[in-house]
């Protein structure tokens, strides 16, 4: 089995208790390191992309903990949300959202349109991620999020990343993200960044390194 299905499993027991949780707190679970700071980014952009508080978003590459916690945030009752995990099983999650499906097809993920893309921390696993975009229009909604992903300042390069996780990371230049997306009638409605630690490239890449949340919004 590998690395992320080991994830995976290993997840089950935080969001089940993030779950029961903000089932019986009028506020939110706080999460460890940054991931509250993301994660009410999230929210906020489910706000402002949704239209009468209802939204159908692809979370692309993910799992279902960054969904955890949006009971006592915001309103999620009209959310439909279709995450893309190629290393889905039928663990048995307690689930905030009802209205979500994981899938491991991405024939299936392909089929649909969405308003909101949301692509967290998963895009430098991805070697062709520009090809993969252009091939498949659907991944390009109205809105689309990156959220907790390194990018170099400079050019393009790999590294090994200093996880859990022991593989390669494709770290792209952020003027040719910018400009993918530029040229797609894109523009861009929010940008920060996180301590750049957190991205846990090889340190000979650190100081050309950020990471990034960054939201795409279609002209």
């Amino acid at each position: 089995m590998n690395y992320w299905s080991n994830y995976n499993k290993a997840i089950i027991n935080l969001n089940n208790k993030i779950i029961i949780h903000n089932q019986n707190n009028k506020f939110n679970f706080v999460e460890d390191s940054f991931y509250n700071h993301i994660h009410d980014i999230l929210a906020l952009v489910i706000l402002k992309a949704s239209k009468n508080g209802s939204l159908r978003v692809l979370d692309y590459g993910s799992n279902i903990l960054p969904w955890a916690n949006l009971k006592n945030k915001i309103n999620i009752d009209k959310l439909k949300v279709f995450i893309y995990d190629p290393f889905c099983s039928n663990n048995k999650y307690e689930r905030n959202i009802d209205d979500i499906q994981i899938d491991s097809s991405l024939e299936s993920i392909m089929s649909r349109n969405y308003d909101l893309s949301i692509f967290g921390s998963s895009t430098q696993y991805i070697e062709g991620l520009f090809e993969l975009l252009e091939s498949n229009k659907n991944l390009l909604s109205k809105y689309i999020l990156f959220t907790h992903t390194p990018l170099s300042i400079k050019k393009n390069f790999e590294s090994l990343q200093f996880t859990g996780y022991k593989g390669k990371q494709y770290v792209r230049s952020i003027d040719e993200l910018f400009t993918f997306f530029e040229i797609r009638g894109y523009e861009i409605s929010f940008k920060s960044v996180i301590d750049n630690k957190f991205a846990s490239v090889e340190k000979k890449y650190l100081d050309r390194t950020i990471y990034t949340n960054i939201l795409f919004s279609k002209k």
